[in-house]
């Protein structure tokens, strides 16, 4: 895959088409795909051992040194060889080897595409969530412009007095520079995305999701069966295990013979005539008798290399029950946070509607209204985050389980 420009992306942008662009091209996805390949190059080379191999050569010989008590003598001879390997289970296993590693190259593949598919989602939900809190404090903003106008209308009529002006003044300013901080992060987290995804920064994104909690039915025991059955991790890992041990098998065979045939026709003029054509065909076996201990050698590390690799193996199994475990922790206790968020704000808004009536009768005092606005804010924005913990912590299980990301 040859490396371009960011791609420029201006309109709509869904949390779907997020997934799917960065599972396609990301930047870690596209180098895992170069690392799957050259696994699966690697397989050709293992297998070209166990082929046949023909070779062509051509030979042009002028002689002409009698003064050394050499003949004269002319040779023109082209010659085709060819030579097949009939035992060679070290090359063999080798070809299994191979094998096995360029399925654990795909599997690492799809695990670096589950772990971007996640990040996407975490890049989309943040960028959401920061434009839904600016959106939340504009409202806030409004909500204190509203208050200043009340304020200022009952100091003339002199039901308040002058300074609850300059205090609901202040607790606009504040609410404005609130605002003012929440654009500078939304745009933080829209540039963020873009780098994510590899769009240019020049792009305008409108965001086409909202944070609203969708349904969700699982079990933690029905998604621990489909993570130890689909992880890729953990089949990655499987599949380096029956590479370590064909290359265990591939280290032994090397105490076993090596029986290959080969051919040789040859074709061409010679003067003196040393005839036109001929051929030869031979079988050969070889089997070291004496190596200086290379062989066990590489038997112990092959050995070795197997130990290693089931120790990954039962380590990333455990590893894939605890995602799993864990993950169901965030998503109950994201679920118990949203529904507290979701409480607080309907108690924050019935305290600012309270508080609002005893000011128009005239039984609130000014600091009991502002203190009803910002709990009122504060509780919009705390619903916010427990959405979008929520839907992170959905995005969590499936990926814990290797789901595909809605």
């Amino acid at each position: 895959m040859v490396s371009g420009a960011p791609l420029a992306w201006s309109g709509p942008l869904t949390r779907a088409q997020a997934i799917a662009r960065v599972t396609a091209a990301g930047f870690d996805v596209r180098t895992a795909l170069a690392q799957a390949d050259e696994a699966a190059a690697q397989i050709a080379g293992a297998r070209a051992v166990l082929l046949p191999q023909v070779s062509i050569s051509g030979e042009s010989l002028n002689a002409n040194l009698p003064q050394f008590g050499m003949p004269v003598a002319r040779q023109t001879y082209a010659s085709l060889s060819g030579s097949l390997p009939i035992v060679q289970i070290s090359a063999l296993e080798g070809v299994r080897a191979a094998n096995n590693d360029s399925t654990a190259s795909t599997y690492d593949l799809a695990a670096v595409r589950n772990d971007a598919a996640l990040s996407a989602a975490i890049f989309y939900d943040n960028a959401v969530l920061a434009s839904e809190i600016v959106q939340s404090r504009e409202t806030a903003v409004a909500d204190q412009q509203a208050n200043v106008a009340r304020t200022e209308l009952l100091v003339r009529v002199g039901k308040l007095p002058g300074y609850e002006s300059a205090r609901a003044r202040a607790a606009l300013a504040d609410a404005q520079q609130s605002a003012e901080d929440a654009a500078a992060q939304r745009d933080e987290a829209f540039n963020a995305l873009k780098v994510a995804l590899d769009f240019d920064l020049t792009s305008t994104l409108t965001l086409g999701d909202s944070l609203a909690p969708k349904p969700f039915g699982d079990s933690e025991q029905a998604t621990l069966a489909r993570a130890v059955v689909q992880r890729p991790d953990l089949l990655a890992a499987s599949f380096r295990v029956e590479s370590a041990r064909a290359k265990l098998s591939q280290a032994r065979a090397a105490y076993v013979p090596v029986v290959s045939i080969s051919a040789q026709t040859y074709h061409g003029t010679s003067s003196p005539p040393l005839g036109k054509a001929g051929s030869q065909v031979s079988v050969s076996a070889a089997v070291p008798i004496l190596d200086g201990g290379a062989r066990s050698a590489a038997t112990r590390q092959a050995a070795d290399e197997l130990a290693k690799a089931q120790i990954g193996y039962e380590h990333s199994r455990l590893m894939v029950q605890a995602d799993v475990a864990n993950a169901w922790v965030e998503l109950n206790a994201a679920r118990t946070n949203l529904q507290t968020a979701q409480t607080e704000r309907e108690n924050a808004d019935k305290t600012l509607r309270v508080a609002r009536l005893r000011q128009q009768v005239g039984k609130a005092i000014q600091l009991e209204v502002l203190d009803a606005l910002s709990l009122a804010a504060s509780a919009r924005e705390m619903v916010l985050h427990a959405q979008a913990r929520y839907d992170l912590a959905v995005a969590g299980v499936r990926h814990a389980a290797a789901d595909l990301q809605p």
